[in-house]
């Protein structure tokens, strides 16, 4: 009988497997963590080698614990990171064991020489999105002006989960959640554009197949067979982004649903049936035939990783770090944290920093945490407050991702948000997303929506606290005015982060 779904995740901090039953139940589980390269300021890179390393890693682990499981594997799905842009060569190998990732901000340049010689505007009713340093248009850009030796050789461009589906499969695609935000799918057609890829110098050559994620795209080669241990011939579907997979295994696929969605960064989102059309919104096709209206966080999750390597230095867990903070009052007692350290996709000024206000000689170690966690939330009602000025008034907001977790997080956002707040039972929302979409490519699930309504079960929710609400409110407008105020400096901060000069 053929009904398991594996689904495999190359996520910006570690590769996952999981082997899943129809009704979503997790059955297998095993994981590979891993870090980003940063050389300098505001560059963020991954090796495309290491995510294939520690995803054959994580199957033959899975497929070594379950053995009796592996004969029962109907379909793999596979979900990613965003935005990673892998280089190929005609032969399908690596150009430079180096993927500019999502929050890689170098190609800025390159974003600001667009927008001056563009219209704005006419691109962005093309191709969904505002230009920002994210997109793969504008890393390849960045490529071929500063690495030209190696330029010549790129045949192929594909984002992180699409790399992992060609080493398995050898066939090269991407999804239309993916080709969404490489800024150069036109998304009336949902084709690749020939505009854009003439303004950026592109071949439509240089860029896979389009699908839709639950297409079946190729099966398991011989090739992979003995790399991971999976049997050969499995079918394997077009997959989607992570940031779609999750949505859809939260329960965020229809018109009108929103989700707040913290991992790595905090991404708050509003399915419509078209793009919002917004410079301060992104827009990404979901693993569904919808769109979502989405702003992003960088440092969401991060930010409370951060924290704990900087100001625990990895000795205390998490949830140690969040019992001190619920030790502490709400607004950590008059300090405030912004928490852009890696910057912003959209903003006046890309290049935010992220800084702790208000500090007295009574906070300690919880305060700081608290801080932290409450800093993220302003940073996110400032992204919820741009939603709502293009006509998006969610009711509610569905949580996933590891930030869903800790129900404390939770009920702070619901009172900043001033939205009541919905959790999963089963919080692996990007593992489920991905699973429903392999089953529905091979006909475990009659379509997306039954795939939803099988695998998706919701636990509890979290109203604002009343007495929390305007407290909060307060805290955000000088949260936002502190913001505003510390714009001015941050192109000053860069020039001070070069050091003294020599002479």
């Amino acid at each position: 009988m053929k009904d398991r779904i594996l689904t495999i995740d190359v996520g910006t901090g570690s590769a996952r497997a999981a082997l899943l039953a129809q009704t979503g139940e997790l059955i297998g589980f095993a994981q590979r963590e891993y870090d980003q390269t940063t050389p300098q300021a505001g560059w963020s890179e991954q090796a495309p080698s290491l995510w294939w390393r520690s995803v054959c890693e994580c199957l033959h682990e899975v497929l070594h614990r379950f053995a009796d499981q592996r004969s029962r594997i109907a379909a793999i799905g596979v979900c990613g990171q965003m935005h990673g842009t892998v280089l190929l060569d005609a032969d399908g190998e690596l150009v430079a064991d180096k993927a500019l990732l999502w929050n890689d901000k170098r190609s800025q340049p390159q974003v600001d020489a667009f927008i001056a010689r563009e219209a704005e505007e006419k691109w962005l009713t093309r191709l969904n999105n505002p230009p920002t340093a994210a997109w793969p248009a504008f890393k390849l850009a960045w490529w071929r002006e500063n690495c030209p030796e190696s330029w010549g050789r790129v045949a192929m461009v594909l984002m992180p989960k699409d790399y992992i589906n060609f080493m398995l499969t050898g066939v090269y695609a991407t999804d239309y959640s993916e080709a969404s935000c490489y800024y150069l799918m036109d998304s009336a057609t949902l084709s690749w554009s020939s505009q854009a890829l003439e303004s950026f110098g592109l071949k439509a050559d240089h860029l896979p197949p389009l699908y839709l994620s639950s297409d079946v795209i190729g099966e398991i080669s011989t090739q992979a067979a003995a790399l991971t241990g999976l049997p050969v011939g499995i079918p394997v579907v077009a997959g989607t982004s992570d940031m779609a997979a999750t949505l859809l295994g939260s329960g965020v696929y229809q018109p009108g649903t929103a989700s707040d969605s913290t991992g790595t960064s905090t991404l708050l989102t509003v399915v419509a049936r078209q793009p919002l059309l917004h410079t301060r919104i992104n827009n990404l096709h979901l693993a569904n035939p919808a769109w979502g209206g989405f702003t992003i966080l960088d440092a969401g999750g991060d930010a409370v990783r951060w924290a704990r390597q900087a100001i625990a230095q990895n000795q205390l867990s998490h949830a140690d770090l969040l019992a001190e903070a619920a030790t502490v009052k709400p607004g950590a007692e008059g300090l405030l944290f912004l928490p852009y350290l890696t910057g912003e996709r959209l903003a006046d000024h890309t290049n935010s920093r992220a800084q702790f206000f208000g500090l007295q000689r009574k906070h300690h170690r919880g305060h700081l945490f608290r801080a932290v966690l409450e800093g993220v939330a302003f940073a996110s009602t400032r992204n919820l407050r741009q939603l709502r000025q293009c006509g998006q008034h969610p009711e509610r907001m569905i949580a996933s991702g590891g930030g869903a977790r800790s129900e404390l997080w939770l009920k702070i956002k619901a009172s900043a948000y001033n939205l009541p707040i919905l959790s999963t039972r089963n919080q692996e929302n990007g593992i489920t997303g991905c699973g429903i979409i392999a089953g529905t490519g091979v006909g475990l699930y009659a379509d997306f929506a039954a795939g939803v309504r099988q695998a998706v079960h919701f636990e509890k929710e979290i109203l604002p606290d009343s007495s929390l609400r305007d407290y909060y409110a307060a805290c955000f407008e000088v949260f936002d005015t502190l913001y505003q105020q510390a714009a001015p400096l941050y192109d000053r901060l860069d020039a001070l982060s070069e050091g003294p000069s020599n002479g």
